[in-house]
């Protein structure tokens, strides 16, 4: 009981500082606005991975500061990988190893969040959006948890480096923070809710859910950066 309390309190404390650096330090880094409204949570968050700050523009253009998130434990670095945990909590993973028991594991407590009335940013691209393919965990929690997805799409944003992976945190930290000095005001745009059909089968309703999102990406990418989209292969 004393070390859940505890722990509680530590996460508290990084929340806070989370949301002291999104109030006060990146409109220092890089203006940002907002397009589009939300709904009434609970909700999802489906949006475009561009950049490594793009879940810090969400949270200020949303004003969901609370929002959780899907994050990637495959990193070197334990220390970040603890700060990803007390801000975003839900953790996913592509190891072979674990990824069965850890994703499902994680995919249920999402689902149980958001009946519980939270908001989660999913980036359904995964870590590496050069891949440019769409992975299908968005379309599963948001038929389980019968909650709607918006698109999100994020303009004037574009500042992934592959290479960055290989160079310590801070060091890649300060390269993002040059980059997205550069970039002038973010745009985060919020799309028009796509809902699941609890009519469907749960497998017709994830392939109907991520062309729908295949083609809201699709148009943002090419709008914003004159690139090609991610794509779901089914």
């Amino acid at each position: 009981m004393i070390k859940k309390l505890l722990i509680h309190t530590i996460y508290e404390v990084i929340w806070l500082l989370y949301a002291g650096i999104i109030l006060f330090i990146l409109p220092l880094i890089a203006k940002s606005k907002a397009r589009g409204e939300l709904p009434k949570p609970p909700f999802i968050m489906c949006v475009t991975h561009v950049g490594n700050f793009d879940p810090l523009f969400v949270v200020r253009t949303s004003g969901r500061y609370r929002a959780k998130a899907l994050y990637q434990v495959d990193g070197p670095y334990p220390l970040v990988r603890f700060l990803y945990k007390a801000i975003w909590r839900f953790r996913v993973t592509q190891d072979p190893k674990i990824k069965q028991s850890l994703n499902k594991e994680t995919i249920r407590d999402v689902i149980l969040y958001l009946r519980r009335g939270g908001t989660v940013m999913i980036f359904p691209e995964g870590y590496w959006n050069w891949k440019k393919r769409l992975y299908p965990g968005v379309a599963v929690i948001a038929h389980r948890a019968n909650v709607p997805i918006v698109p999100v799409g994020i303009e004037n944003g574009y500042v992934f480096r592959p290479e960055l992976d290989d160079e310590p945190p801070l060091k890649a930290v300060r390269r993002v923070i040059k980059d997205y000095r550069k970039r002038g005001t973010i745009t985060v745009h919020y799309g028009e809710p796509i809902y699941p059909d609890m009519n469907r089968e749960e497998r017709a309703d994830v392939e109907q859910i991520m062309k729908a999102i295949e083609e809201k990406f699709a148009g943002y990418y090419y709008e914003f950066y004159d690139m090609e989209g991610p794509k779901w292969a089914g």
